[in-house]
């Protein structure tokens, strides 16, 4: 009697580790699904920024953008087991006995979604201006401010009478540089106006009673006049209203950016005012080179017209570090605004693209 409870001990002890087997098998499917969660999330991010730089680099061509939204995964995860066998038994108990447990695990993660997103609705989304509140937002969650004025702002109108009262008080301030950041800001000013000079630029005398100043990035003659005056504004606190950019243009700025670095005749590296330490540093804006073959460390690549253009990885913390991925990140925000759901293509079929 006491040989038959020990069997019959042993067989339930095989059974209870055959159900803990399943059960981690199962804790194994959890961390699956995670895994492939976060690597959709990852995937997802990097192909915004390749979409945000890939149009980037189109508009620097004057060629025709365009755009696809990301959409939701398929997924149908299954997990199934069994625990077939064969058991053999004497009156005394368990004699012999043979399993054959088996599992079966899919992370369902089969397909997910592309839409094209080239319709009138998204279009008209893009090119709605911004509010002039969104540069107040971006101050107060402490972005360059700068950097904020040369994507969202397209232009100031003002009196001419005013733009040269401006500039004026400016020069007044730059003599005195009463502080390390009147002496920062003038100096960045003074180079500026020494590249103006060496690339052969020109101001233009004013004839009417107002005048626009232009934000543009392509030419270093224009975007040196509209850095002064916003560096001017800044040195004398003074806020002006202003035209926004609307989201498609802010691609054409871009674009621009990346001209003025590869296409120009003067070819110049745009650079950006950052606060840092109690200094005003001048770094990179948004730093995009281009080769002819693949490049190893890039932060963000793309291809195009058999080219590679790519961002190279900032020196993160470094008093040079460039803004490129903190100018992808305030588009990527404005682009995902503006992609709502009633931008989206209204059809029954969507791509499907089969997950590796």
């Amino acid at each position: 009697m006491r040989f038959q409870l020990q069997c019959q001990r042993r067989s339930a002890y095989r059974a209870v580790a055959l159900i803990i087997t399943l059960a981690s098998l199962a804790g194994c499917t959890r961390g699956e699904l995670e895994h492939k969660a976060d690597a959709y999330n990852q995937a997802i991010a990097e192909s915004n920024n390749r979409q945000i730089l890939l149009n980037a680099v189109r508009a620097s061509q004057r060629a025709p953008m365009s755009f696809v939204g990301f959409g939701d995964v398929a997924a149908s995860p299954t997990f199934s087991g069994t625990a077939g066998g064969t058991f053999n038994f004497d009156p005394l108990g368990l004699t012999t006995y043979n399993i054959n447990p088996t599992l079966n695990v899919n992370g369902g993660f089969t397909s997910f979604t592309m839409n094209n997103l080239n319709y009138a609705a998204f279009a008209q989304e893009l090119q709605r201006p911004l509010s002039p509140s969104i540069v107040e937002y971006f101050d107060q969650l402490k972005f360059p401010k700068e950097l904020v004025k040369l994507i969202f702002v397209q232009e100031y109108t003002l009196a001419v009478q005013r733009r040269q009262r401006i500039a004026s008080e400016a020069a007044v301030r730059c003599r005195t540089r009463g502080n390390q950041r009147d002496a920062d800001i003038c100096a960045a000013m003074e180079r500026d106006r020494d590249r103006f000079y060496k690339a052969g630029c020109q101001d233009f005398p004013e004839t009417h009673g107002t005048m626009t100043v232009l934000n543009v990035g392509r030419d270093l003659c224009a975007m040196v006049t509209f850095q002064t005056f916003v560096r001017q504004l800044r040195l004398l606190e003074v806020e002006l209203p202003f035209k926004p950019r609307t989201s498609q243009a802010i691609l054409y700025y871009l674009g621009e950016l990346i001209a003025a670095q590869n296409y120009s005749t003067h070819r110049f590296l745009p650079e950006v005012l950052i606060e840092k330490d109690s200094r005003r540093l001048a770094v990179p804006l948004f730093e995009v080179e281009r080769a002819a073959g693949t490049v190893a460390g890039a932060a963000v690549t793309v291809s195009y017209g058999a080219e590679t253009f790519f961002i190279p990885t900032p020196v993160f913390g470094s008093n040079e570090e460039a803004r490129s991925l903190q100018v992808l990140d305030l588009v990527s925000q404005v682009i995902t605004a503006a992609t709502s759901k009633d931008a989206l293509p209204k059809t029954s079929t969507v791509t499907l693209v089969q997950a590796r």
